[in-house]
């Protein structure tokens, strides 16, 4: 990858700063956890190591990811973990390898919950200084997303694919998940199925002669929430047909990363996103996504010229 940081307009550094959680180690490219580490510390050292966020690993597999890091951390390496269902156990081991503080950090942890009392049994775990996504099923986001605490580092978090169509959400489903995060004023992540930045048609796993599906795109979801950010702060109603319009948007044309803003032309009166606005779009609301690769969206983004 021969990208420099000098060929990336503000706009776009600004979009794409830490967007990307690698999380190698889950389908479909599912990797041992020795090339994963190798890959994420090759990651770090490109030029593009600025879109890089946390290394992804479930909680379970701690003492296997530090017989793989031991040898190649330089400094402490940020982390988010995925819990399974031994809740209390699993996060008291977050707490305890963040005590020991071993060349790395678990800055965030996530959690697939279906009720608010699987939300109070994390709370009450949680360690102190620990960020949480909370993994919530479009269909429950009316009903849950009101009762996260955004203040005290609760986020939600949607699942955006998988290695079957069926695991891809409608638009209609991202676009009102959206909608409501932005009007509850809750950070969000996403995970798998974006590893393209516009939607399109393509393979759904790296097995010679995959199963092709429709999938979503990494610009396409972050600018849909650039824009219900921007109409949540403007006090102005979420819009979320013109959310739908652009997570359905193909169209590389539509998407210019200048200097001072992002234009998204979908519409028929283009959409304008000013640098602030973008900044703080992506400090406080839609924060990352995971992916099992790193280098497949460069490629795409150069292919498109965006970079």
């Amino acid at each position: 990858m021969s990208t420099s940081v000098r060929s990336t307009t503000a706009s776009l550094r600004v979009f794409l700063e830490r967007l990307i959680d690698y999380a190698g180690l889950f389908p479909p490219a599912s990797v041992d956890m020795l090339t994963s580490v190798n890959n994420y510390a090759r990651y770090r050292g490109m030029p593009e190591s600025w879109a890089l966020g946390r290394f992804v690993l479930p909680v379970a597999r701690l003492d296997e990811f530090l017989k793989a890091q031991e040898n190649v951390a330089t400094d402490p390496w940020r982390l988010s973990g995925i819990v399974s269902a031994n809740v209390h156990a699993e996060l008291a081991a977050v707490g305890e390898f963040n005590r020991k503080a071993p060349g790395a950090v678990i800055e965030s942890v996530e959690v697939r919950v279906n009720s608010q009392s699987e939300i109070e049994l994390v709370r009450k775990d949680l360690p102190y200084d620990t960020t949480v996504f909370f993994e919530i099923a479009p269909e429950r986001a009316g009903e849950l997303l009101p009762t996260l605490l955004p203040v005290h580092g609760e986020c939600a978090k949607l699942r955006t694919g998988g290695i079957s169509q069926e695991a891809f959400p409608a638009v209609e489903k991202i676009t009102e998940f959206v909608a409501r995060c932005a009007e509850t004023r809750v950070p969000f992540k996403t995970s798998a199925g974006l590893h393209h930045p516009l939607c399109c048609v393509r393979p759904l796993t790296y097995e010679p002669k995959a199963q092709k599906g429709r999938m979503h795109g990494f610009l396409n979801l972050f600018t849909a929430a650039a824009i219900a950010w921007s109409a949540m702060r403007s006090g102005r109603r979420v819009p979320r047909r013109v959310l739908a319009t652009c997570l359905a948007d193909g169209e590389r044309a539509n998407w210019h990363f200048g200097e001072d803003a992002l234009t998204w032309s979908g519409e028929e009166e283009p959409i304008r996103i000013e640098l602030d606005a973008l900044r703080a779009m992506r400090s406080e609301f839609a924060l990352s996504f995971g992916s099992c690769s790193f280098e497949e969206p460069f490629t795409d983004m150069r292919e498109f010229n965006f970079l």
